[in-house]
């Protein structure tokens, strides 16, 4: 092989490398949220809330990488069940840190798909409130600008009870994505299942929108 062949191939070798890394960052990001549907036992109590979920991790290649995520859903309370309790007002949520893995099937174009699943740690709390005014001092912006504060009473939420719990769970479910640009940001439309062994459990299917990259 010539010097200048050699050249060529380097130069070549060097070029596909850099189109490889492209392809396949190191990292993978999320972000997103939307609507979420409480199932099984969680549903006879909560009607459907937001949730936002973050995540990010390596890649190993192509077609296979971890995330670690979290995630918040709020759960509200129905309000057949807050006047079966007799109190004015009553909220709920789960918080989630899950470690899944992501598995991409060869795809062409700009529209993609994964599968992703996994297990992780589910804190579940609420309170059950009532409206009372107490008394104290606030310091409103326009008070303080004059170097002032106001005494008085003033409305808050009292706490009448209240309940928090832990439990493991998993998680399984998939997505579809579609490349925006001809960067590595993709928008995703993403359905999951979430299980958590609490008791009684808590069972929810969470409707993603967000982007990956």
């Amino acid at each position: 092989m010539t010097p200048r062949s050699s050249l060529l191939a380097f130069v070549v070798f060097c070029f596909a490398a850099a189109l490889a890394a492209q392809e396949v960052p190191r990292w993978n990001f999320n972000i997103g949220g939307g609507p979420g549907f409480p199932l099984s036992t969680a549903g006879d109590f909560a009607s459907t809330g937001g949730h936002l979920v973050i995540g990010g991790g390596p890649n190993f290649g192509p077609h296979f990488g971890v995330n670690a995520e979290f995630m918040w859903h709020d759960l509200p309370i129905k309000q057949s069940v807050i006047n079966q309790l007799q109190v004015p007002g009553a909220s709920a949520r789960q918080y989630a840190l899950t470690f899944n893995g992501m598995l991409r099937p060869p795809t062409r174009g700009r529209l993609g798909g994964y599968f992703i699943g996994g297990i992780g740690w589910y804190h579940r709390s609420g309170e059950l409130t009532a409206p009372t005014i107490v008394p104290g001092t606030v310091c409103p912006t326009f008070w303080v600008w004059w170097g002032a504060c106001v005494s008085g009473f003033f409305p808050a939420n009292a706490v009448l009870a209240s309940s928090s719990s832990d439990a493991f769970g998993g998680n399984v479910g998939g997505g579809v994505t579609m490349r925006i640009g001809d960067g590595q940001t993709k928008f995703f439309t993403e359905v999951r299942y979430h299980h958590a062994a609490h008791d009684p459990s808590t069972d929810l299917l969470p409707l993603t929108f967000g982007f990956r990259w």
